[in-house]
C-alpha cells in the first residue's frame, strides 16, 4: 500500500496520503505571443532632396495567434529620431510611417527594427528654364554652312553654339527645347520636280554614295571651359512639317556657371564644284537629303552669345549669327 500511496501523491492531491503539492508555474509558450514579420523599408519620394520632407515606412504583419503592439524606432545614421507604436491583431498587416527632413545632402542609412536601407539625399531641385530668346520667331535656317572647298561634297559638321549661364548653385539639365521643323520637298533647288519623289536623285548617283542620308541631328553640352559634358544624336523625326517647340530629352546633365549648347543639323549644302556658276549644274545635281533637313528658328537680331561653331569652337571667319531659339530646361540646384 505504501507504493500505491506514493503513486497517488504524484497524480492527485485528493487521496489524503500526503499534503497537497502545488504544480510549478509554466512560462507562456511562444505560440501564445504575436509574431511580427517585416517588409523592406520604402521612401516616398524615392529620391529625397535636402530641406524637403519625405516619408519612411515599413509594412509589419502579425503572423502569430495573439494580438500585440509593435514598437518601432526610426534610426538615421545611428541616431534615434522618432518612435511609433502599431497594434496588430492576429493575421493583420499595417505600416509604421515616419516623416523626416534632412537639410544636408549626402549619403544616409535609415533603420526600423531589423530592416535598414541606404539612400542619398540630393540637392533641392526647383524647375528652371535658361534662355536668351524672347520667344519671337522671325525666321528659319537649315544650318547648312559648308566647311569644305568648292568641289568637295562633305557632311556638314558646323553647328550653332549658344552660351548660357546657370543660377548660382547650378542646373540639372534634362531637356533642350528647340524651335524648328523638317523641310520636306519633292523639288530640287530650282523647283524642278525630282524624279521618283522626295529623297531621290535624278542625276549624280555617285555623289549619293559620298553624301549618305543623315536623318539625325546632334546636341552637345560643354562647360565654361569647353569640356564636353554630353553629346547625343537624335532623330529629326522628332519634328514635323510645321514650326513648333520640340523638347529633346537629356539624361540629367549637371552644369554650373557658364555653359554651351551646340546643335549640328548634319544637313548637306547645295553641291559645289568647278562649274558652280553654270545654270545647268544646279539642274543636274539634286541634294537627296532635302527631305531630311532640319530648320531651326531664330530671332532676327544678332547676339554675341550665339555663333557658328565646329566641335564647340567658334568659327572665326563666319558672320555673327542670330539669337537661336534653343533653351535649357531642368532643375535649379539648391544647396
Amino acid at each position: 500500500m505504501a507504493g500505491a500511496c506514493l503513486l497517488l501523491i504524484a497524480v492527485s492531491a485528493m487521496t489524503g496520503c500526503a499534503p497537497r503539492v502545488q504544480a510549478p508555474q509554466v512560462p507562456p509558450k511562444l505560440a501564445d505571443l504575436p509574431i511580427f514579420t517585416f517588409d523592406a523599408i520604402e521612401l516616398q519620394p524615392a529620391s529625397p532632396v535636402a530641406g524637403q520632407a519625405f516619408n519612411v515606412s515599413m509594412q509589419v504583419a502579425n503572423t502569430g495567434p495573439a494580438a500585440g503592439n509593435y514598437n518601432a524606432d526610426l534610426v538615421i545614421n545611428g541616431d534615434k529620431v522618432d518612435n511609433r507604436s502599431l497594434h496588430l491583431d492576429p493575421g493583420q498587416t499595417g505600416a509604421v510611417t515616419f516623416q523626416a527632413n534632412l537639410p544636408v545632402p549626402g549619403q544616409y542609412v535609415v533603420k526600423i527594427g531589423p530592416q535598414s536601407k541606404a539612400f542619398v539625399v540630393g540637392f533641392n531641385r526647383v524647375p528652371a528654364t535658361i534662355r536668351i530668346d524672347s520667344g519671337n520667331v522671325d525666321g528659319y535656317d537649315t544650318l547648312a554652312g559648308s566647311t569644305g572647298q568648292p568641289g568637295s561634297m562633305i557632311q556638314m559638321v558646323e553647328g550653332n553654339l549658344l552660351k548660357l549661364t546657370t543660377p548660382v548653385n547650378g542646373l540639372e539639365i534634362n531637356n533642350i527645347d528647340v524651335f524648328g521643323y523638317i523641310k520636306s520637298s519633292d523639288h530640287d533647288f530650282n523647283s524642278d520636280r525630282v524624279t521618283g519623289g522626295a529623297g531621290t536623285w535624278t542625276y549624280g548617283s555617285d555623289i549619293a554614295t559620298i553624301e549618305p542620308v543623315n536623318p539625325s541631328f546632334t546636341i552637345t553640352i560643354y562647360d565654361g571651359r569647353k569640356t564636353r559634358l554630353f553629346s547625343g544624336d537624335f532623330g529629326k523625326d522628332l519634328f514635323d512639317y510645321y514650326p513648333r517647340w520640340v523638347s529633346v530629352p537629356l539624361p540629367d546633365v549637371q552644369v554650373s556657371g557658364d555653359f554651351y549648347i551646340e546643335l549640328v543639323t548634319h544637313n548637306q549644302p547645295k553641291l559645289y564644284g568647278t562649274g558652280w556658276g553654270s545654270y545647268d549644274y544646279w539642274r543636274r545635281y539634286v541634294v537627296h537629303t532635302w527631305y531630311y533637313q532640319l530648320c531651326i528658328g531664330y530671332e532676327n537680331s544678332l547676339d554675341v552669345q550665339s555663333s557658328v561653331s565646329q566641335s564647340g569652337n567658334v568659327v572665326s571667319d563666319r558672320y555673327l549669327t542670330y539669337n537661336w531659339l534653343m533653351r535649357a530646361g531642368g532643375y535649379q540646384l539648391q544647396k
